[in-house]
């Protein structure tokens, strides 16, 4: 119960943050002269895609119009602000998170769909479905990389 709850926690990240590291990418360090980002500010390193490239990755698959993307972007940021909170409270305990994570997930998720039309809905889940097939299939062979 408590792996799947995570799992699907994880799942919904990867679908709208596009994270590097969920579909088998490595991802980028910034160089050591270089300070690190607030952590309330989204940025690509450590594989977080940037609110905007979200969008723009969603939006080359959902054709959506520059109004939706101007009403998508700060649900993005928001989400990933608080993805990141929750991540970095290590007082929690993982069920906890995992929940609060679908929690996080789901309201944005519903903010999103609301601006989205009918056929971009569709195409929205199947994305999302999409996104949760290739993570179980990496856990399948992340598990099986561990028996051996």
């Amino acid at each position: 119960m408590k792996s799947n709850l995570l799992s699907l926690a994880c799942l919904l990240l990867v679908v709208t943050t596009g994270a590097s590291r969920a579909v088998g990418q490595q991802p980028t360090q910034p160089p050591p002269d270089q300070p690190i980002p607030s952590e309330s500010v989204p940025t690509t390193t450590g594989g977080w895609s940037s609110p905007e490239e979200t969008v723009a990755r969603m939006s080359s698959k959902l054709n959506l119009t520059d109004d939706q993307k101007a009403k998508i972007t700060p649900i993005i940021a928001d989400r990933q602000t608080q993805m990141r909170a929750l991540m970095a409270d290590t007082s929690g305990r993982r069920l906890r998170k995992a929940r609060k994570a679908k929690s996080i997930m789901s309201e944005s998720d519903k903010k999103i769909e609301a601006i989205l039309t009918g056929d971009q809905k569709k195409i929205y889940v199947q994305m999302k479905e999409q996104t949760k097939e290739q993570l179980q299939e990496r856990r399948q062979q992340d598990a099986g990389g561990n028996m051996q």
